[in-house]
């Protein structure tokens, strides 16, 4: 085998922390392969999202004016349960008062699950279950990636065959021929940054993730 400049010795994953990282890839890919489909309507999308940052202010005010509405609410409806027949309208206003900060809390609240969450999962997956007792090296050359398996079968990868290259804080996500190759940062005997100084000048598009 001809000389390698970097090569990860593959272990199992570590679904917990590397969960997060692989689904927001796998989001990151889906979106560069998109804009390249349709980047007239990625233009417009852009423009939506910009108008949303703008409104973050907006969402923070929603909440606090949510949680003093839902104090006061709360002030006025206990004494109007009390005394429901001489406190009926601050009953009624408090109730109302409740009524509208739960549904100011309620509408905003930020959406924490990603769709990418059970590809990650099904990815991240397939290779928790590793054998201890299969060797998987994945090894990187001046022209290609090399994937051999117990020293037996190696499988070459041009690096005019790579879409793409996603870096993670913890992870390598690296898509080809169809398929993805996920690499520890933990695997690699060397540095990372010498990697990723050396990857990134060899596939068409390299992106970080943070």
């Amino acid at each position: 085998m001809e000389n390698c400049n970097f090569s990860f010795q593959i272990s199992p994953y570590n679904a917990d922390i590397l969960l997060t990282q692989t689904s927001r890839a796998l989001e990151r890919r889906t979106e560069l392969v998109s804009r390249k489909q349709y980047p007239g309507l990625w233009k417009v999308t852009d423009k939506f999202n910009a108008m949303f940052h703008m409104r973050e202010r907006s969402r923070f005010r929603t909440k606090f004016m949510s949680i003093i509405c839902l104090a006061l609410g709360i002030f006025l409806f206990v004494p109007g349960i009390v005394e429901p027949k001489e406190l009926f309208a601050p009953l009624l206003v408090g109730a109302l008062a409740v009524g509208a900060g739960i549904g100011g809390l309620w509408r905003s609240r930020k959406h924490k699950k990603n769709p990418f969450d059970e590809s990650a999962k099904l990815l991240l997956e397939k290779r928790g279950t590793l054998s201890t007792t299969q060797s998987i090296v994945v090894s990187f050359s001046e022209v290609e990636m090399l994937v051999s398996v117990d020293n037996k079968h190696t499988e070459r990868v041009p690096y005019d065959s790579f879409e793409c290259i996603i870096e993670a804080p913890d992870i390598f996500l690296l898509f080809y021929d169809t398929r993805v190759t996920a690499l520890q940062k933990s695997d690699l005997s060397g540095a990372v940054d010498a990697f990723s100084d050396f990857i990134c000048n060899k596939v068409p598009q390299y992106q970080t993730i943070t």
